[in-house]
């Protein structure tokens, strides 16, 4: 109970002390317009509630109500409304003087009379113009007074055809003459004008017009000097220079017109392509005058070869100044390998450009699309490469696949053909499938011959007649060991080149096969092992004499394989792998000595091996020795 009572009381009492300070108050009023001021309290800004100012005209200005109320009291925090408004006073209208009158603007207060004198008459003195004041019109009449003209001037080369006077009534005329051989140009008399003047402009006696000078132009057409009345030039600037006005000037009365042409030092657009730049500002310009400045930017693709080089050039007179600014290809950077493929690069820089190549048993899926080196980049992606694969290979006529074609190949997998019973076959009869998902080389052809050939005022003198069969077939060679047969055909002429596979050679040289009567002359070659320098380790034991023989026993180790030889007897024949076929010396058929001479040649081929010179992987010697024995039976 005491608490509500106590905080009721706190509460009033803020109340009072906050609101009992705040009065209402008026700030200074104003009705400008109504064309009245303050007369009283025109220092004051803000008056109090009750409070009451007085307004008057301003100057110049009279009570549109004389009777009017003139003050205005503050209520509240507003002003009362003013009935007090005010307009200009009027000075009447002023009369006209002697010889004169007023050009007036009205006759309210601030209007003005500008005094005019009569024709034949002049103001006396400096003109003044009236106005309307506070209390009337201030100033007074003018004297306007007859018109009179001192004497006209003296032209150059010429006179008046009278002696001058010392003044001349307004309207009296004077005329002027030329001296004997001139031409005068305007109007020869002039008349005493109401602002005491001759009028028009006196005449001139016209001798010609001077000899020009324009640097930097020369004269191209017109009359040379001197130049007589409507004599006309024609100009022409140098290089490097700009003209500037007219280039054809025609001498008038006042000579020259329209005014001679200036020859202005400018440059052409400039250009520095060898530096890679162009222009960023003012393209479409192609004149610029002295003083101009351009900017160059790098072309696309391209960045400064120093950063702070200078990017800005100066025409002075009619050449730029020095670019510092050069530019050079930007680097894409190298693009890497992708899976199963890698790219064929031209370069790395702008404008260089990336050709996908898939590895070898592999194709593009889908298009081929060379990436380049564009000025954010290397545009495109990487592509995606795919196992190469053939489709079923192409029927032939009059023949058939050997086996039953399957839906598709993989790469380097080869079918072969063959022809019906009786029909040769034309070309190699075996295909592969080749890296760009194709058989290679085109199928061959099956054909029992061709039809007699017609040929105009030609007659058979030797051949066969028709019916016309195929050359005899030798067939299709097969692949050999670690080979194959690169065939023209198959037919009576057609050859066969041996070819090794990859990491083989030919041993011995290279024999092309032919297909002749009988069929395929010679035989399938021998493809033996790249060489390659192998780590060879000879380790030699202390000698052993036998009873069979004096030749020392040696061990001789490689990396690979380990072999152990024996002493020869002469009577021993030595095989592959280190086995050996014995008999005796002279074997029917073989000549007398004919095995000592493969014991030699056996020792040779054991220091080549101890040498490092062979290896037993890369050469059989057995090999050898059983071809030259297979040989000498054949041959003999």
């Amino acid at each position: 109970m005491g608490c509500k009572v106590l905080c009721t009381s706190v509460a009033l009492l803020a109340y009072l002390m906050f609101f009992g300070h705040v009065r209402a108050e008026c700030t200074q009023p104003s009705f400008a317009s109504r064309n009245v001021v303050l007369s009283n309290h025109l220092s004051t800004q803000n008056f109090t509630n009750g409070s009451t100012v007085t307004f008057e005209c301003v100057i110049g200005h009279k009570p549109v109500d004389p009777k009017a109320s003139r003050s205005v009291t503050c209520e509240g925090n507003q002003w009362t409304s003013l009935e007090l408004s005010c307009t200009r006073k009027s000075c009447g209208s002023l009369a006209d003087f002697s010889h004169g009158r007023y050009d007036m603007t009205g006759n309210l207060f601030g209007d003005t009379a500008k005094p005019v004198c009569d024709k034949g008459y002049m103001l006396a003195g400096k003109e003044t113009t009236r106005t309307c004041r506070d209390q009337g019109w201030d100033g007074r009449d003018p004297l306007c007074e007859s018109v009179k003209c001192s004497a006209p001037p003296a032209i150059e080369n010429g006179q008046l055809v009278d002696e001058p006077l010392e003044s001349y009534n307004y309207l009296e005329a004077v005329s002027y003459r030329c001296n004997k051989g001139l031409n005068l140009i305007g109007a020869s008399t002039l008349h005493c004008s109401e602002d005491g003047t001759f009028k028009p402009d006196p005449p001139k006696c016209f001798d010609g017009c001077p000899t020009l000078k324009i640097p930097n132009a020369k004269r191209i057409d017109g009359k040379a000097p001197p130049y007589k009345l409507n004599n006309f030039i024609k100009y022409k600037c140098g290089d490097g220079y700009r003209l500037e006005g007219d280039a054809i000037i025609e001498c008038r009365e006042n000579g020259w017109s329209p005014e001679p042409p200036q020859c202005i030092a400018e440059c052409t657009q400039p250009s520095f392509a060898s530096r890679n730049v162009v222009l960023s500002n003012h393209l479409s310009t192609q004149n610029f005058p002295n003083g101009s400045t351009v900017t160059f930017e790098c072309v696309i693709g391209h960045k400064p070869v120093d950063r702070k080089a200078s990017r800005s050039v100066t025409c002075e007179g009619n050449q730029w100044t020095s670019l510092e600014l050069s530019c050079t290809r930007k680097s894409c950077g190298s693009l890497a390998d992708f899976f199963d493929g890698r790219y064929d690069m031209t370069g790395n820089l702008f404008g260089d450009t990336a050709k996908p190549v898939c590895n070898q048993g592999y194709m593009l899926a889908g298009k081929e699309t060379t990436r380049t080196c564009r000025d954010q980049g290397w545009d495109g992606r990487d592509p995606l490469c795919e196992p190469v694969k053939c489709s079923a290979p192409p029927a032939i006529e009059n023949g058939q696949l050997v086996d039953e074609p399957l839906e598709s190949y993989d790469y380097l997998e080869e079918v072969s053909y063959r022809c019906n019973k009786g029909i040769n076959l034309i070309r190699k009869s075996t295909l592969r499938c080749s890296e760009d998902g194709t058989f290679k080389p085109d199928p061959p052809k099956c054909s029992d011959g061709y039809p007699k050939p017609t040929i105009p005022n030609a007659k058979r003198i030797d051949g066969k007649a028709p019916p016309y069969k195929l050359g005899k077939s030798c067939g299709s060679l097969a692949d050999f060991l670690h080979g194959r047969y690169d065939m023209t055909g198959n037919l009576f002429g057609d050859t066969a080149k041996p070819v090794c596979d990859k990491g083989y050679m030919l041993a011995g040289k290279e024999t092309t096969r032919t297909c002749r009567d009988q069929g395929w002359d010679g035989r399938d070659p021998l493809c033996e092992p790249l060489p390659t320098p192998p780590t060879t380790t000879t380790t030699t034991t202390t000698p052993t004499t036998t009873t069979t023989t004096t030749t020392p026993t040696t061990t001789t180790t490689t990396t690979t394989p380990t072999t152990t030889t024996t002493p020869t007897t002469g009577n021993e024949l030595l095989v592959s792998s280190g086995q050996r076929r014995t008999g005796p010396l002279t074997e029917p058929g073989f000549p007398q000595g004919f095995f000592s001479i493969l014991s030699l040649m056996e020792l040779w081929f054991l220091a080549a091996v101890a040498s490092g010179l062979l290896s037993w992987g890369h050469f059989i010697y057995s090999d050898v020795v059983d071809l030259i024995a297979n040989y000498w039976t054949d041959t003999i």
